[in-house]
């Protein structure tokens, strides 16, 4: 391979045989190298493709423990998953880590409010997380907090490359058709610009995540459903219908817990724009 830029002793990005730039990751194989000059393969110990250039810079600030953690986690990742990763994730979640460690020893750790739900819809993934942490702990001795792996689990999911842009196109036609039905049997316009909507929004991909793994919220609060649907007639009839649908759409049977969540959800949606509708 030839040298195109030496990023530090260790990394180098050069052209393979087919003039592909890679990334090129070796003990030494930096250490006084020249452009155009020529690395043996023997001493390279990895390589990655199509890496964006801001996400190799961040190699020349930070620890190489860190980024070999990052190599660690990624790898685990794959054989967990058992689906491709975007190349660009070993260096943004190494980033990330640094950033994370940085925060740690500063004593300005951050709270994760949605750390139940990572657990409950990304179990691998923060299984993932669990795993960085304990490595983690045991590179750069620093024990991170429990909100660090669904923070790792979160930078996960967003590198799989399945999480499929089809099911994202489904997620908004479907969440489209909803917010129609709504609109119709209330006789609005919901506003999209407001803040209700987009936590509406987030709630109903969470919703769909939870169809598909056939993982519905059950617990007991099938009186405190029944209490809601009765102050709410009119809402709960179009829980109803959205009920229908989903059935349809996704053969999913929303339980009283997912009703009652929606109920809720739509109350707020719709309160700002007319409070009568809800009565």
């Amino acid at each position: 391979m030839k040298v195109v830029k030496t990023i530090n002793n260790n990394v180098v990005i050069c052209l393979d045989n087919n003039n592909n730039e890679v990334v090129a990751f070796g003990k030494g194989i930096g250490f006084k190298k020249k452009v155009n000059e020529t690395i043996e393969l023997s001493k390279i110990d990895r390589t990655y493709y199509k890496v964006k250039q801001e996400y190799v810079d961040v190699i020349s600030y930070m620890p190489q423990e860190v980024f070999d953690i990052s190599v660690k986690i990624t790898d685990y990742a794959h054989l967990i998953l058992h689906k491709s990763i975007n190349p660009n994730t070993t260096f943004t979640l190494a980033d990330h880590i640094n950033f994370a460690i940085k925060r740690y020893k500063e004593k300005s750790n951050i709270s994760l409010p949605i750390i139940k739900d990572i657990e409950h819809l990304y179990e691998k993934e923060y299984e993932i997380g669990l795993y960085s942490l304990k490595l983690i702990k045991k590179v750069m001795q620093v024990d991170l907090p429990k909100e660090e792996a669904g923070m790792i689990a979160l930078h996960i999911v967003n590198a799989e490359k399945q999480i499929e842009e089809k099911s994202n196109k489904e997620n908004k036609d479907m969440v489209q058709d909803i917010v129609s039905i709504i609109e119709k049997q209330l006789d609005f316009t919901i506003d999209k610009d407001g803040m209700n909507y987009s936590r509406f929004v987030s709630h109903m991909n969470y919703l769909f995540i939870r169809g598909r793994k056939k993982k519905l919220i059950l617990s007991d609060n099938s009186k405190m459903y029944s209490n809601m649907a009765e102050k709410y007639p009119k809402i709960n009839r179009i829980v109803e219908r959205i009920t229908v649908y989903l059935e349809d759409a996704m053969h999913c049977s929303l339980t009283d817990d997912e009703k009652l969540y929606l109920i809720m959800h739509i109350n707020r949606l719709c309160i700002r724009e007319d409070s009568q509708n809800n009565q």
